[in-house]
């Protein structure tokens, strides 16, 4: 990196280093791209890595290319978008309520809150009333969407079935 290459290839770079040193290579990479203009073409098997580094990615099985864009529209193919809702009260018995409205993709009892996966286009509006009336009392709606490695999770679900 010291001759300021116009193309640098790195494998794992970050693979076995501590946290703070593996930040510092993410760092540095990321300066020698926006001020040198370089170009990484990186290999890692760290989807976060590649979700805060890479403006595109490609997602290879077997020697065999599956997908090519940036993180935004692979995360798009991993689904339509996430809710996590806070509260108390909650049970399984919310859980398989959320699971048979038509807006829900997916639910689940993570941690003390639940987890949501919605439809697209779909509001997680209907949900909090569904549950407030049920007996939960909800504190808080935070809305998200997938992590690079869920879209990744998900395209190999879709290879294997395949």
């Amino acid at each position: 990196m010291l001759h300021q290459p116009q193309l640098l290839l790195l494998d794992e770079p970050t693979a076995g280093l501590d946290v703070p040193s593996a930040a510092s290579v993410r760092d540095a990479l990321a300066e020698l791209v926006e001020r040198e203009g370089t170009t990484v073409f990186l290999t890692t098997h760290n989807m976060a890595e590649a979700e805060r580094l890479c403006s595109r990615v490609a997602v290879i099985r077997s020697g065999r290319l599956l997908t090519v864009g940036d993180p935004d529209q692979l995360r798009a193919q991993a689904g339509g978008p996430r809710v996590q809702i806070l509260g108390r009260g909650f049970d399984r018995t919310m859980v398989e309520l959320l699971r048979n409205r038509p807006e829900v993709a997916a639910a689940a009892l993570e941690n003390g809150h639940l987890a949501v996966d919605l439809h697209q286009g779909m509001s997680a509006s209907p949900l909090v009333t569904l549950l407030v009336r049920a007996g939960a009392e909800v504190e808080e709606v935070r809305r998200g969407k997938a992590s690079l490695e869920d879209a990744f999770l998900t395209l190999m679900e879709e290879e294997r079935d395949a």
